[in-house]
């Protein structure tokens, strides 16, 4: 693959604005080519090479170079100053964790005990509201590790009513009856009952209320999603870093001088030191991913029968993007079968006054390897089509649930969904929407640029120093 294509089907939509100008600057040092010349006769003599605008091919060098400094401080300062808002939410993570009915810590009784299984941590609740330490049987076991998940030694590694378990007892303790009912942790290992019939149905809608459960996925989706952005920066300076140096050696190339080494040292020591380096994004990376270890030994129990459910969700998904693609990703956290709806063309133009920029079925096909079922709403109103969707049979043995982001609270058709299912929000990805994306490539010139580098508000949508949002014309 020609690197201008590698470049532009790698690099995220709304940063292409940034990246160097790599066919620009081909152009400039092909300008026969770029000038659309027709071809010559066969036995015509070969045409002259044309002059080479040096100047204006160190003007769109200098340009590209500005727009990616430009880009990268604005990302790097966001960068530094959103991991503050992650470490306070592991933080708060923490503290609902330490009393939580669903911690893995408050589960273990105090006294050594060797009757669970190896590897499955599990919560036994019986009819008569009487612990059972020595029931083993998968069936009955009403609780496990977060969708089914192993338990390692490493996992229970924290000090357990006072003292240090060895891995040896780690792997054997056994869990003690939640009671969600008490919130207190001490009551963890006395008798009780989860939810007032301990049905699928009741203990997946305690658990979405709990807030130990909110906080872990809260912060566990904010930080996987901040981890794939930073992946993606440091790839997009990569990239970068690779056009400068190809567009260098074909200048060289083509006027014969030997300039690459110097002008490439330049780049990486003087002009845009980042593009070597990447900047405060490395260390943060690394930040992130310890802090992501952390959440993910404070993962709350869950109930068995939990990966179980489809997880339904809504949208319109126009000019699918990463921010899209998070949310769905996150909703496997739910379940293990994910059903999208989608407005058609006609209702998505009656909801948001505009027609979408890409049709139906570009955005069913967009969507289509992020889910596992598709059904399209032709209504603004989704209710009927949802109710449709969901059978009666999930909703009365608790198979199903409904999650999206967090920028709509009050969707249309809450109030029936949340009377039949749990309902799950997730952050969503900061600086990314459709609408930023619909605007730097589908208005005019002047418009473009403004969003480019403008400032986004809390949905991702570009605003100007008023704090009014840029729109198309």
């Amino acid at each position: 693959m020609k690197f201008a294509k590698c470049l532009a089907s790698n690099v995220q939509p709304e940063w292409r604005f940034y990246a160097v100008q790599y066919k620009k600057l081909k152009q400039v040092l092909n300008p026969n080519k770029s000038n659309g010349d027709s071809e010559q006769a066969p036995n015509a003599p070969p045409a002259p090479p044309a002059k080479i605008d040096v100047e204006m091919f160190d003007k769109i060098v200098a340009e590209s170079a500005e727009n990616l400094k430009k880009f990268f401080e604005s990302k790097e300062k966001w960068a530094t100053e959103y991991v503050s808002t992650l470490e306070n939410r592991v933080s708060k993570l923490q503290q609902s964790e330490e009393t939580s009915v669903l911690s893995r810590r408050n589960s273990f009784v105090a006294e050594d005990m060797q009757s669970s299984p190896p590897n499955m941590v599990t919560v036994t609740p019986n009819a008569g509201g009487s612990s059972s330490d020595t029931d083993t049987d998968p069936e009955e076991n009403d609780f496990m590790m977060g969708t089914g998940e192993i338990l390692s030694s490493e996992d229970m590694s924290p000090a357990v009513g006072g003292r240090a378990l060895s891995p040896a007892q780690s792997m054997t303790r056994p869990i003690s009856r939640l009671n969600l009912n008490s919130g207190s942790a001490t009551n963890l290992s006395k008798a009780g009952q989860f939810a007032s019939t301990g049905s699928l149905k009741d203990m997946c809608r305690e658990t979405a209320n709990n807030e130990h459960f909110k906080d872990y996925i809260y912060s566990i989706k904010s930080l996987r999603t901040f981890e794939r952005e930073l992946s993606l920066l440091l790839e997009f300076l990569s990239l970068n870093k690779t056009g400068f140096s190809k567009i260098f050696k074909k200048f060289d190339k083509i006027t014969g001088a030997e300039t690459r080494a110097s002008k490439m040292t330049t780049m990486v020591q003087v002009t845009i030191p980042f593009l070597e380096t990447g900047g405060a994004l490395r260390p943060l990376l690394s930040k992130v991913q310890m802090l992501i270890n952390k959440t993910l030994l404070l993962k709350p129990l869950l109930p068995s029968g939990w990966s179980d459910r489809k997880v339904y969700t809504i949208g319109c998904f126009d000019l699918f993007h990463r921010g899209h693609a998070n949310v769905l990703h996150s909703l496997r956290e739910f379940g293990h079968f994910i059903v999208a709806g989608i407005h058609d063309d006609a209702s998505y133009f009656k909801l948001k006054k505009k027609h979408p920029i890409d049709n139906l079925e570009k955005r069913m096909a967009n969507l289509k390897p992020h889910v596992d079922m598709i059904y399209v709403i032709p209504s603004t109103n989704p209710m009927p089509y949802i109710q449709m969707a969901v059978s009666d049979q999930d909703i009365e043995q608790g198979l199903c649930c409904y999650a999206r982001g967090d920028d709509m609270l009050e969707f249309p058709g809450r109030p029936w969904v949340e009377s039949v299912m749990p309902v799950h929000f997730l952050p969503r990805t900061e600086g990314c929407s459709s609408s930023l994306i619909r605007t730097i490539y589908h208005g005019d010139d002047s418009v473009r640029e403004k969003a480019a580098f403008a400032k986004t508000r809390y949905d991702g949508k570009p605003i100007d120093d008023n704090g009014d949002i840029i729109r198309t014309n």
